[in-house]
C-alpha cells in the first residue's frame, strides 16, 4: 500500500474524560494497536481492539465521517466533533474555537479571518464561552475567572487530535465551575513509535507566516517511554488597521504504559503572545465607518486611539498528567494533576485631570506627567494580572458485572493578583517604562487586589447495563463546595471579603441500542456558573472625586440550568445524530467588558430566568468513492422569564427574545480525499440574533464559505509524503458582525416598569474576517 492511500476504515471513539493510548505507528501498513482507557469506566466503555488506519504525516487518515466532523460518538449526550481529518486541512493558524463553526448551535464570533486573535468568542444555543466547561487534556483551560477561551495557549492545531463540543451538559468528573451550557474538551495527538518528525512552513495574507516543527523519539531505549516537542513561531499583521501580531508555542507529550493497562502521560505547553487587537465597533459605527473603523496608525499629541497603546502581551505554562491504574480486575483509578499559570498585561489609551486624580479615596497629589494636552495627562491604562491554578481531578472505579461504580473527587486551589496601574506616554505616544505614583509615593491603581479560590468536588456515578449491554442507566450526584475570598488594597475599600458556596449537581441518563448502529437516549442533568469576574467583590471609587463608586458584593449567585436532551444516533455509511433540548436557567449570567478609568475590564450581568428549546441535527456520509458531505443545523427558540432590575426600576424584558439566540443556523460541506488530491468546501450560515435583552439592537444574518485544496506527493528520500495546501478563507469576502463582544440591557432609552426613564447604551461587536488566503508545505521525515 502506498503511503499516502488513506484506508476507510470507521475507528471506535468510547467516550473518555482522560484518555492515554499507546503510541499510534507510522507505518506504511494497517496495524492493530490495543488502546486502553481511563476516564469514566462504564459497561459500555470496555477495552477494545482499535485499528488504526494507515495516515499521511499530518494525521490524516479519511475516516471519520463528514470529512472529519461527524466522529462517532457514543455518549448519552448531543455531542458534536471534528477530527484530524477536518483539523488538517484547515488553515495552520487557526485555533479550537474557529474549528468548530461547522457544529450544530456552535456561533464562533472571529475577529480576524486567520483564526490568529484571541479576541474572538464563541456562544453554544444561546450561551457564551464563558459558560461552557473548557477542557485541554483533562485540565482546566482558559482563564479562570473570567471564562475567556484564550485558546492560543492551548496548542498548535497540528498537534490537536481532536476537539469535541458537548452543547448541553458535561461529563460529571469535568473540572470546572462554569460548565452551565455545555463543554469543549481538546485532545493532543499521541506521541509516534518511530523515531521522525514532522515540518510545516506557511505564509499567506496580510504578511502572515506560521514555522512549525515537531520531533518525536519513537521508544526511548526500551522503557516503553514515547514523546514528542514541537515549537512553533507565528507572525502577522493585522487584516484591517494597523499593527503586528507574534506567537512563540511548545508542545510537549510523553506517555508510558505498564503492567496490564495501567499507563500515564505528561502534557507540557508553554505559549507566549504579543497582540494588537482590532478595534470592536458599534452597529452605527460598522454601518458608518465598516472596515475602516480602525485604531490610528499614527500618534496625534493628547489621542486616545493610537495602537501602539493597545498592544498586549501574555505567557502561560499548563501542565497535566492523566494517569491510568488497573488496580485489580474489576478495579481501577484514574488521576490526573494539573498546573495552570498565566501572566499577563492588556494596556488601553486613556487621560487623567491634573490636580483631580485620587488614589482610592484620597488624593492623589501633585504627579508631574510627561506629556499634558490641554489640561489633559497622556496615559496608558494597565490592567495586568497572574495566576497560579493547581489542583488533581481523580476517581476509583469497581465494575462487577452489569454494574459500574465510580467515586470521585475534585480540588482546584487559584490565587490571583491584579494590579490596574498606570504607565506615562511618551511624546510620540508610546507607552514608557515604568509605572506613575502618587504624591506619597504610592503607585497609582484603581485595582489592586488578591483573589484566593478553593473548589471541592465530589461525586458518585452508577451505571446499570442490562439487555447484554443494550440497556444502560446512570444516575449520578455531585456536590461542588467553592470557597472565594481576596483582599483589597486601594486606600478607603474594604479590606478583605469573602464568600461560601455550595452547588448540588444530579444528573441522569438512558441509553437503549435498538441495533447495533442505532441508539436513542435521554438524559437528564444539572449544572452551575460561578461568578465570571472578580471586580463586583471588590469595593472601587470615582477616580476623579474619590468617593464610592460601588460597593464589593458577596452575595453574587451562581448561574443554574436543569436540562434535557432526547437524542438518536445511526452509524454506517450514512450517519446521523439528532435531537431535542430544554433548559431552564436561573440566574443567567452575560459576561459584559467595559472600560472602568480607561481600563478594560469584564463584569457580568444577572439576566435572572430563563427558557431555551430547540432542535439539532448532523447527517454526514463515511467516505464514498472519496467524497464526504456533510450537513448540520439547529432551531433554537430563547426566552426570558422575568423582567430585569437595573437601578430602582425593572426594565420589561419578560418574554423577549434572549441574547446571542439566532433562530436558525446551518452549515453545509463537502471534502474530497482520494490520497493525493484533496480538497474541501464549507458553507456557514448564522441567523441574526439580538445584542440587548429589550431586543431593540440585532445584528444581520450572515453568510461565510471556505475553500481548501491539496496535493500530497509520494515520498522522495527521507521526506515522507511532502503535500501543498492552499486555504482560501471567506471567498465571498462578506463583510459581517461575526458575534458580539459585549451585551447591553437596552440600546434605546427606555421607560421602566416603576416609570423610571432608563438611558441605553451600545453594544460592541466582532467585526468578521474578511477574504484571505493560507498557503502551506509539510513533509515527515
Amino acid at each position: 500500500m502506498s503511503s499516502t492511500a488513506l484506508a476507510t476504515t470507521t475507528p471506535t471513539k468510547k467516550p473518555v474524560t482522560n484518555k492515554v493510548a499507546l503510541p499510534a505507528p507510522r507505518s506504511a501498513s494497517a496495524s492493530a494497536v490495543k488502546k486502553v482507557h481511563s476516564g469514566p469506566v462504564s459497561a459500555r466503555q470496555r477495552e477494545e481492539l482499535d485499528v488504526v488506519s494507515t495516515r499521511a504525516p499530518d494525521g490524516v487518515g479519511n475516516t471519520t465521517p463528514g470529512g472529519g466532523l461527524l466522529p462517532v460518538q457514543t455518549t448519552p449526550h448531543l455531542q458534536s466533533g471534528v477530527t484530524r481529518d477536518f483539523i488538517a486541512k484547515q488553515a495552520q493558524t487557526s485555533n479550537a474555537l474557529s474549528l468548530l463553526q461547522m457544529s450544530p448551535g456552535a456561533v464562533v464570533g472571529s475577529a480576524d479571518p486567520l483564526g490568529l486573535s484571541d479576541h474572538a468568542g464563541i456562544s453554544v444555543r444561546g450561551m457564551d464561552v464563558s459558560e461552557l466547561g473548557l477542557v485541554f487534556e483533562g485540565m482546566p483551560a482558559g482563564d479562570p475567572i473570567y471564562g475567556i477561551a484564550d485558546t492560543a495557549e492551548w496548542a498548535d492545531t497540528e498537534n490537536i487530535s481532536r476537539i469535541d463540543l458537548t452543547q448541553g451538559s458535561s461529563d460529571i468528573a469535568t473540572p470546572s465551575y462554569s460548565a452551565v451550557g455545555g463543554q469543549i474538551s481538546a485532545e493532543l495527538r499521541n506521541p509516534s513509535s518511530k523515531r521522525g518528525g514532522f515540518l510545516e512552513l506557511s505564509g499567506g495574507s496580510h504578511a502572515t507566516n506560521k514555522d512549525f516543527l515537531r520531533f518525536d523519539t519513537g521508544e526511548l531505549g526500551h522503557s516503553g517511554v514515547y514523546a514528542f516537542v514541537s515549537g512553533s513561531y507565528t507572525r502577522n499583521n493585522n487584516w484591517r488597521g494597523p499593527g503586528t501580531n507574534r506567537r512563540y508555542h511548545v508542545d510537549a507529550k510523553l506517555t508510558k504504559s505498564w503492567g496490564e493497562g495501567s499507563h500515564t502521560a505528561a502534557v507540557f505547553t508553554w505559549n507566549t503572545v504579543d497582540e494588537s487587537p482590532t478595534r470592536y465597533l458599534s452597529l452605527a459605527q460598522w454601518q458608518q465607518y465598516g472596515r475602516s473603523y480602525n485604531y490610528a496608525g499614527q500618534y496625534k499629541p493628547g489621542a486616545t486611539d493610537y495602537y501602539r497603546q493597545f498592544q498586549y502581551d501574555r505567557t502561560s505554562v499548563m501542565i497535566s498528567a492523566p494517569t491510568h491504574f488497573k488496580l485489580t480486575n474489576s478495579l481501577s483509578a484514574d488521576i490526573t494533576p494539573y498546573y495552570q499559570w498565566m501572566s499577563g498585561s492588556v494596556p488601553s489609551a486613556t487621560t487623567l485631570t491634573p490636580g483631580k486624580i485620587y488614589y482610592g479615596d484620597q488624593s492623589a497629589g501633585t504627579i508631574d506627567f510627561p506629556t499634558v494636552y490641554n489640561g489633559k495627562a497622556a496615559v496608558a491604562a494597565i490592567a495586568g494580572s497572574n495566576s497560579y491554578n493547581a489542583g488533581f481531578t481523580g476517581n476509583l472505579a469497581l465494575h462487577t458485572g452489569i454494574n459500574t461504580l465510580r467515586l470521585g473527587y475534585w480540588y482546584g486551589n487559584l490565587n490571583k493578583n491584579s494590579l490596574y496601574d498606570y504607565a506615562p506616554v511618551s511624546s510620540t505616544g508610546n507607552i514608557m517604562d515604568g509605572t506613575i505614583h502618587t504624591q506619597s509615593g504610592a503607585v497609582l491603581a484603581t485595582k489592586n487586589f488578591h483573589l484566593m479560590q478553593q473548589v471541592n468536588g465530589f461525586y458518585i456515578e452508577d451505571t446499570l447495563s442490562l439487555l447484554d449491554h443494550r440497556l444502560d442507566i446512570t444516575g449520578g450526584f455531585k456536590e461542588v463546595l467553592m470557597s472565594r475570598s481576596g483582599t483589597n488594597n486601594i486606600p478607603g475599600a474594604t479590606y478583605r471579603w469573602s464568600t461560601n458556596t455550595a452547588t448540588p449537581l444530579p444528573r441522569m441518563s438512558v441509553s437503549y441500542k435498538i441495533t447495533p448502529q442505532d441508539t436513542v437516549f435521554f438524559n437528564a442533568s444539572t449544572g452551575f456558573h460561578a461568578p465570571a469576574s472578580d471586580v463586583p467583590y471588590y469595593d472601587a471609587f470615582n477616580m476623579s472625586t474619590g468617593k464610592l463608586a460601588t460597593r464589593g458584593r458577596t452575595d453574587l449567585k451562581n448561574e443554574y440550568a436543569i436540562s434535557e436532551e432526547l437524542g438518536f444516533r445511526h452509524t454506517g455509511l450514512v450517519n446521523v445524530s439528532v435531537g431535542l433540548f430544554n433548559y431552564n436557567f436561573t440566574n443567567r449570567q452575560v459576561s459584559s467588558s467595559v472600560y472602568v478609568d480607561g481600563a478594560l475590564t469584564t463584569n457580568f450581568i444577572n439576566a435572572g430566568g430563563q427558557t431555551t428549546r430547540g432542535a439539532q441535527a448532523e447527517v454526514a456520509l463515511r467516505p464514498w468513492h472519496h467524497f464526504s458531505p456533510y450537513v448540520s443545523g439547529q432551531y433554537l427558540h430563547a426566552t426570558l422569564d422575568n423582567n430585569i432590575a437595573v437601578g430602582n426600576d425593572y426594565l420589561p424584558t419578560k418574554g423577549k427574545t434572549a441574547i446571542m439566540s439566532p433562530k436558525f443556523t446551518a452549515s453545509i460541506g463537502v471534502s474530497y480525499d482520494d490520497g493525493r488530491f484533496f480538497g474541501n468546501v464549507y458553507f456557514n450560515y448564522v441567523d441574526s440574533q439580538y445584542s440587548t435583552f429589550m431586543n431593540d439592537e440585532s445584528i444581520p444574518a450572515y453568510k461565510t464559505a471556505n475553500v481548501t485544496l491539496g496535493y500530497r506527493m509520494k515520498s522522495i528520500g527521507f521526506l515522507h509524503s511532502p503535500q501543498i495546501m492552499v486555504n482560501l478563507i471567506n471567498v465571498g469576502d462578506s463583510n459581517y458582525l461575526s458575534g458580539i463582544y459585549s451585551a447591553k440591557t437596552n440600546t434605546k432609552t427606555t421607560r421602566g416598569i416603576y416609570g423610571t426613564s432608563i438611558a441605553g447604551s451600545a453594544p460592541t461587536y466582532y467585526l468578521g474576517g474578511g477574504f484571505a488566503t493560507v498557503v502551506g508545505i509539510s513533509t515527515g521525515f
